[in-house]
């Protein structure tokens, strides 16, 4: 007899057991959230990177090309590539004198550069040139961005030779 009085008593949750359930969701349902605001700040994050990155090596080849056409040319290698900090464009002949703007973005051709592009972007690239020697020059290209109020920047470095 005492076995069905306690089920008969027994019936339902308390209410102690029913706080601790509503915690136990909403701790779960945070963590969800959490996770997936992590995620997606990650996801910015990467994204930033990888650009700033294809940016900052953009930057060395454009002078790169500068530097090759100037033997097509038939001029000296270095010839408008003095020291000092500079903008360059993905079709740059020449180098530009560096002026603190952000990147455009064509979102028609996907293209970044100072004077086209419907939107500016959070993208600041500036290109450093010093002659080592008759021979070598270091040219380092650095891009700086802001998202969520921190600052970040990626530097590419690399050394170019009169090897002709």
């Amino acid at each position: 007899m005492k076995l069905g009085k306690l089920n008969k008593n027994n019936k339902g949750f308390t209410l102690l057991e029913t706080i601790v359930a509503t915690g136990v969701i909403v701790v779960g349902l945070v963590s969800s959230l959490t996770l997936i605001n992590n995620s997606l700040v990650l996801s910015f994050s990467f994204q930033d990177r990888l650009i700033a990155a294809n940016l900052a090596a953009e930057g060395i080849e454009v002078v790169r090309n500068i530097r090759d056409n100037n033997w097509l040319q038939s001029l000296s290698w270095n010839n408008g590539l003095s020291d000092g900090n500079y903008n360059v464009s993905y079709n740059s002949f020449s180098l530009i004198p560096y002026s603190d703007v952000p990147l455009r973005l064509n979102f028609s051709n996907g293209i970044y550069d100072y004077s086209s592009g419907s939107d500016q972007t959070i993208f600041k690239r500036i290109i450093s040139i010093t002659n080592l020697s008759a021979y070598e020059m270091r040219v380092v290209s650095t891009v700086n961005w802001q998202r969520r109020n921190r600052s970040y920047s990626i530097a590419v470095e690399d050394h170019l030779f009169n090897w002709k």
